[in-house]
């Protein structure tokens, strides 16, 4: 049997100004976050509320600015 070892980032990350503002706005605040060449990469704990937020931000703001 082969075993794969794969690794998986343990924060949730986003460039987006407008999804990292909606989660700020709702009192998701981020980890920390990293710049390289210019680009903040904002960091989050992956947490249920996290989730439900950006399930909120997606439903209520993205899909229904199409």
């Amino acid at each position: 049997m082969i075993i794969i070892e794969s690794k998986f980032d343990k924060e949730y990350s986003t460039q987006w100004l407008q999804e990292v503002n909606y989660l700020s706005d709702h009192g998701v605040k981020y980890s920390f976050v990293k710049t390289v060449n210019g680009i903040s990469t904002y960091k989050y704990a992956k947490t249920l509320e996290l989730f439900k937020t950006l399930s909120e931000f997606y439903e209520n703001v993205y899909y229904k600015a199409k």
